[in-house]
């Protein structure tokens, strides 16, 4: 099965805008406070990266999940969900951390690598790999359903780098 032409303009439109990112990412900007987030810039662009190795990441687990009762990934739902709060102090905390030891030009080798495998994953998958889903934690994403199928977080990979890019202070639209 192909990778639907939007899905797969969208990721790649998610790797290119990231390199324009970074490339423009230089001197103080980087460590400029972001727009609502705890984040600076620099943190906030090592999340970006990190968001698209959750997809990469997320496709096997969706894979193994998928194979197993529907109650096994329910009930990993419902694990997570109880360890939000510490989940939302780990995903600051390792962007936070990320950003200072990792360097940029390293990040952004990673999201090439990270949005190409996407990308050629999708276009090798077939029709129900694609349809295999698993259910999720909704509180720890905005753009996570409660089932997804791995068709959805292709599609939400995009999402949540469109919406923490728009808090970004140093990017133009």
């Amino acid at each position: 099965m192909v990778l639907s032409p939007e899905v797969r303009s969208d990721l790649e439109w998610v790797r290119d805008d990231f390199d324009r990112l970074v490339s423009n990412a230089v001197g103080p900007v980087l460590d400029a406070p972001t727009n609502g987030t705890k984040w600076t810039n620099r943190e906030l662009l090592f999340h970006l990266w990190f968001g698209q190795r959750i997809a990469r990441v997320f496709i096997p687990l969706i894979g193994g999940f998928s194979r197993l009762p529907p109650g096994a990934s329910r009930a990993w739902a419902r694990l997570l969900t109880a360890a939000t709060r510490p989940y939302e102090w780990i995903n600051y905390a390792a962007s936070a951390a990320g950003s200072r030891t990792v360097p940029l030009h390293l990040i952004q080798s990673w999201m090439r690598h990270d949005t190409d495998w996407l990308i050629r994953w999708a276009e090798r998958a077939s029709p129900a790999a694609l349809t295999r889903g698993m259910s999720v934690p909704t509180s720890w994403d905005p753009y996570f359903l409660p089932w997804m199928s791995r068709t959805d977080l292709l599609a939400w990979a995009p999402k949540h780098y469109r919406h923490h890019r728009a808090q970004l202070t140093f990017a133009s639209t």
